[in-house]
C-alpha cells in the first residue's frame, strides 16, 4: 500500500490540488454573487436618498450663487450711491460758485458803470431769523469809510441804507422793513411817493402816492426820486404788481415786487458819496440823468 501511493504520489497530489481549486473556485463565486445581490439591494435603496442628496446640493449651490450675485449688486449699488452723492455734491458745489462768480461780475460791472461814484464792497455776514426781511449785517464799519445813512446797493437795485455802524461791521435796514421810508417815483409817468416794507412774510412794498389822480400802471417800474434823503436818485425799487384805491378814493396805492432777491443777498455795495445830481445807467435801474 505505502509502495502504491509513494509510486502515484504525484498524480494524487495534482488531483487533490485540482478538487481544493475547484472548491475554493466555487465557494468565491457563491460569495461573489451574494456580494452583488447585496451591493444591488443596498444600491436600490440607497439610490433615492442619494439622488435626492444630489438635486438637494444642486438646489444650495444655485442658491448660495444667488446670495454671491446679490452681495455682488448690493456693492455696486452702494458704490453708485456714493458716486451720485459725489456728483450732486459736485453739482451743487459748482451751482454755487457759477452764483457766486456771477454776482461778483455783478458787482464789478456796476463798479465801472458807477464810475464816478465811490462804493465799497461787503459782505453779509449775520442775519436774524426773526428780522431776515429787515436787517442784515455787513462786514464793512468805519475803518471802511461806513456810517449810518449810507445806501447799500446790488446790480439789480437798492438793497437798503446803513442804520448802525461799528469799527468792522455795519448792520443794515432792508428797504422791506416798514419803517424804511424810502422816496420814489414811477419812471414812466414820474408819479411820485413813499415806498415802504409792506409784509415781510411776501417781501412785498407798498407805494403810497401823494397825487390825488396819479398816473400808474402794472408793469412800471419804481426808482428813488431825486428828493429821497438817503438814497441817489435812479435806483431801481421793483416793479408795480398792482394798484388800489385807499378808503373813500382819496389816495391810491401801488403794490411793488422788489427788484432785488433778498432771500440770496450775499454781496453788496456801500455808496460812500456820488456826485450830486447823477444816477446809474438804465440797466441798473437809474434813469439815465
Amino acid at each position: 500500500m505505502g509502495g502504491f501511493i509513494f509510486r502515484w504520489r504525484r498524480p494524487i497530489i495534482i488531483v487533490l490540488v485540482i478538487m481544493v481549486v475547484s472548491l475554493s473556485l466555487s465557494f468565491t463565486a457563491r460569495v461573489h454573487s451574494k456580494v452583488i445581490s447585496l451591493s444591488n439591494l443596498i444600491g436600490t435603496v440607497v439610490s433615492p436618498a442619494s439622488a435626492s442628496l444630489t438635486y438637494l446640493g444642486n438646489k444650495v449651490g444655485a442658491g448660495v450663487g444667488t446670495v454671491g450675485q446679490l452681495f455682488t449688486l448690493q456693492q455696486e449699488n452702494v458704490q453708485l450711491k456714493q458716486k451720485l452723492l459725489l456728483y450732486n455734491s459736485m453739482k451743487l458745489e459748482l451751482s454755487e460758485l457759477s452764483q457766486e462768480n456771477n454776482q461778483l461780475r455783478g458787482l464789478l460791472n456796476l463798479r465801472t458803470a458807477a464810475s464816478g461814484w465811490q462804493l465799497v464792497g461787503a459782505s453779509v455776514i449775520a442775519r436774524n431769523p426773526d428780522t431776515w426781511l429787515q436787517t442784515v449785517v455787513i462786514n464793512r464799519g468805519t475803518r471802511a469809510g461806513v456810517h449810518p445813512g449810507m445806501a447799500v446797493i446790488v446790480p439789480q437795485g437798492v438793497v437798503g441804507r446803513v442804520v448802525a455802524a461799528t469799527p468792522v461791521s455795519s448792520t443794515v435796514m432792508l428797504i422791506l422793513d416798514a419803517n424804511s421810508g424810502v422816496g420814489a417815483q414811477d419812471v414812466r409817468s414820474q408819479s411820485a411817493g413813499i415806498v415802504n416794507g409792506r409784509d415781510p412774510v411776501s417781501g412785498q412794498l407798498t407805494f403810497q402816492l401823494f397825487s390825488h389822480h396819479p398816473d400808474v400802471l402794472q408793469g412800471d417800474a419804481v426808482v428813488t426820486s431825486s428828493y429821497s434823503q438817503y438814497y441817489p436818485p435812479g435806483l431801481l425799487l421793483g416793479q408795480v404788481s398792482k394798484v388800489t384805491q385807499t378808503a373813500y378814493g382819496l389816495t391810491e396805492t401801488a403794490t411793488v415786487i422788489p427788484a432785488v432777491n433778498f432771500n440770496q443777498l450775499e454781496n453788496v455795495m456801500v455808496v460812500l458819496s456820488h456826485p450830486s445830481g447823477t444816477s446809474l445807467p438804465p440797466i441798473y435801474g437809474g434813469g439815465g440823468r
